[in-house]
């Protein structure tokens, strides 16, 4: 049969002084009009995410959390502001019920759901905290005019497109069990907003939502930890059985930590330490680089087989051994190192089948694998969305911010336009596993934020949304770019594989004579066609330094935009 296929892509000129990337045109939008004013990367990340809060509201909220990566004046700083559990909280504290959940994660399923949908999902905020700590220390601005561009879109609105309508029809169902979530985001509290299509299109404003942002930009963090909005947060929480408390939000602090640093070939990069997807990303990365560079592509059965195979392992350590390292011991130096990778690949075949031999113990490949994984913690004052900025000084940021799931926990505070994100889905809720729940504890997250330097010097920002898909997505993006050399658009469009030790999910774009073969080398075969409403291999942004500009890289399929000067 003879079917018409759709070419997809998107061209960005070069920008030769500035430029952001972002998962909506509006919030590329902001963050280069705030470089064309004087700020630097730090200034027009922070002002795009708040930005974002709005115009993709149900990927991140100001009541979410996340993990920046900032390279500023010679120096690579992250900034790890991610949700954390209450402190009455603890390791049973949700009743298991019979099967497994089949939302973000293979936990065992929860009565109830309690810990994915409502206010007991709801874990401790961290964005507020982290963006302001981001602006007070690596910025140049005030916060009440990084905040401008938010508030005004909030309150003055704008009319959606078709990636923001086509989520609020999907998820209005849903949004209708909270009839303030309803009243926030749908047209009279039952219909979608709609866009231009014969005539112009609705206008979506969020006066709620617009007067908090406002409030944060006077009164900074406070106002969010200890103040009004605070007390809001806590008082809806606990009327629906929740668990934060104004000691809890009064006592959040971020994160400022060392990257995770390791290379890939010729590249230097920079990851997310800790309980992120960054070491796992890493780890993929070192397996990959113990073949040569035409054996990995995503053009060749082998080179398809050698990804899944590196993904693979790399996930079944992930599950196997991490958690919040201020709460768990892991084998952090071992995973992160090429010589376990090294260990690892001894038993992967460019050729096939795929290794039925157990992973070599983490612990016993590296002498020092007890050591700790990054400098102290210094402690600062106080489904997802990625931003990625270079500035005129090569100053570069790569920001993932999440609600975690599709509209969080899918509770907005009354009177505050503020979406509670369910960060408790990120535990696992069986007790005794290093990623249980425990008081005051950070989840396993899923963020891979990247920066990466040639000979010490800036050339890329990269990261996605998407759930655990961006942690397979990113090493194969950074291959298509060293191994390929590919530029940032193409190797993000290039078909992409994910599995975490079972299912093998393939891009059906590689064709079928390569799935026929996989299937061969033994791998569990799952074809996914991506389209406009799918996000089966996560979205992926990029920004290249190249010696005639700024290049970016941008997920095709959907609303993903660059904008610069």
């Amino acid at each position: 049969m003879i079917r018409s296929t759709p070419i997809i892509t998107k061209r960005t000129p070069l920008a030769p002084r500035g430029m952001v990337v972002a998962e909506h045109s509006l919030g590329a939008d902001v963050g280069a009009a705030i470089l064309m004013r004087g700020g630097n990367a730090v200034d027009a990340a922070v002002a795009t995410a708040f930005a974002m809060t709005v115009v993709e509201p149900f990927m991140s909220s100001i009541a979410g959390g996340g993990t920046m990566l900032i390279h500023l004046k010679g120096e690579t700083v992250a900034l790890d502001f991610n949700v954390q559990a209450a402190h009455a909280c603890h390791e049973t504290i949700y009743a298991l019920a019979d099967g497994m959940a089949t939302d973000l994660f293979a936990w065992h399923k929860v009565v109830d759901d309690a810990n994915t949908v409502g206010h007991r999902s709801v874990a401790v905020p961290g964005s507020v905290a982290g963006l302001c700590l981001a602006l007070e220390r690596y910025g140049t601005m005030e916060l009440q005019d990084v905040m401008a561009p938010a508030i005004g879109l909030a309150h003055d609105g704008f009319i959606p497109d078709w990636y923001h309508a086509l989520t609020m029809a999907v998820h209005a169902e849903e949004l209708a069990a909270f009839p303030a979530s309803a009243h926030n985001y749908l047209r009279n509290g039952h219909y979608i907003h709609r866009p231009p299509t014969l005539a112009e299109g609705d206008r979506v404003q969020s006066a709620d939502l617009a007067r908090s942002l406002a409030l944060i930009a006077k009164e900074g963090p406070s106002a969010f930890y200890k103040g009004a909005l605070g007390q809001a947060i806590v008082a809806e929480v606990k009327a629906g059985g929740g668990y934060v408390t104004l000691d809890d939000l009064a006592e959040y602090q971020v994160r400022v930590q060392a990257p995770l640093t390791g290379r890939y070939r010729s590249l230097e990069l920079c990851f997310s330490p800790g309980a992120t997807g960054g070491i796992t990303a890493l780890e993929t990365l070192n397996i990959l680089a113990r073949f040569r560079s035409d054996q990995v592509g995503y053009d060749t059965v082998s080179g398809l087989h050698l990804r899944a195979e590196a993904v693979r392992r790399a996930f079944e350590d992930r599950l196997k051994y991490l958690g919040d390292p201020s709460h768990v011991d892991a084998p952090w130096a071992a995973l992160e190192s090429p010589a376990y990778a090294a260990a690892v690949a001894k038993d992967i075949r460019p050729r096939g089948p795929r290794s039925a031999k157990a992973a070599p113990d983490a612990w016993k490949i590296a002498p020092d694998a007890r050591k700790a994984l990054s400098p102290d913690v210094v402690r600062g004052c106080d489904c997802t969305t990625h931003i990625g900025v270079i500035d005129r000084k090569h100053n570069m940021v790569s920001l993932t911010h999440t609600a975690v799931s599709i509209f969080g926990s899918r509770v907005v505070v009354p009177g505050t336009g503020m979406l509670l994100s369910n960060g408790m889905l990120w535990f696992d809720p069986e007790p005794g596993r290093p990623n249980s729940v425990s008081p005051g504890k950070r989840a396993l997250v899923n963020m891979v934020p990247v920066l990466a330097f040639k000979g010490g010097e800036p050339y890329l920002t990269l990261g996605a949304p998407g759930g655990r898909k961006i942690i397979s997505a990113i090493p194969q993006v950074l291959s298509n770019v060293i191994d390929k050399k590919m530029p940032p658009q193409a190797a993000i469009e290039a078909p992409r594989l994910h599995t975490e030790g079972g299912e093998l999910w393939v891009d059906d774009r590689v064709g079928q004579p390569a799935l026929a073969a996989l299937r061969k080398m033994g791998h569990n075969i799952i074809a996914r066609h991506e389209d406009l409403s799918t996000i089966f291999f996560s979205r992926p942004v990029a920004i290249r330094i190249t010696p005639r500009g700024l290049e970016a890289g941008l997920d095709h399929l959907r609303a993903a935009a660059a904008a610069g000067h």
